[in-house]
């Protein structure tokens, strides 16, 4: 794989990934980027950040995109070469973590919050089920985000894997 220089972080809304990014940014004093929608040419895109990180964990990537757009705008924004290309870069110099918390904590924690979201409540199973399907093939750490020791393991696991390369 090579000398990680790049973490991907992805999941659905309410999985627990903006307190990882935040947590293993500060743990291995790398930069961290969110990687929201932008009208753009999605493909050129998500190159051009994937080519620019060096120490950077990301807030999502073309996981994401895939899957939102899929669930609201009937397709993906990438043909299937461009699709590949994108997934093996992910395979080179990159670490993913796939947060993947159960139907019940992620709908449990869309209710709690006191802002208005994106993802309607009754769309969080199923994009929970597009991030499956997207991770399927890949290599990547999954994180069930069910409590704070699971937390601690995986940001000492994420550590050993970085300092190993």
């Amino acid at each position: 794989m090579g000398k990680i220089i790049r973490i991907i972080i992805e999941g659905p809304d309410c999985s627990g990934k903006s307190t990882l990014v935040e947590r293993v940014k500060n743990t291995l004093r790398w930069d961290s980027r969110y990687l929201r929608h932008k009208e753009a040419d999605q493909f050129e895109r998500y190159l051009l950040e994937y080519a620019s990180a060096n120490q950077v964990v990301f807030d999502r990537g073309h996981f994401s995109e895939s899957v939102y757009s899929k669930l609201w705008r009937g397709g993906s924004p990438f043909s299937k070469k461009q699709k590949e290309i994108l997934n093996k870069i992910c395979c080179e110099k990159t670490l993913l973590i796939f947060a993947c918390p159960s139907v019940k904590n992620i709908k449990s924690r869309y209710l709690s919050r006191n802002y208005g979201q994106q993802i309607k409540v009754e769309e969080l199973e199923l994009s929970r089920k597009l991030f499956i399907e997207e991770f399927r093939s890949l290599t990547k750490i999954i994180y069930k985000s069910e409590d704070y020791d699971e937390l601690e393991n995986l940001l000492v696991k994420v550590k050993q894997i970085v300092d190993e390369e």
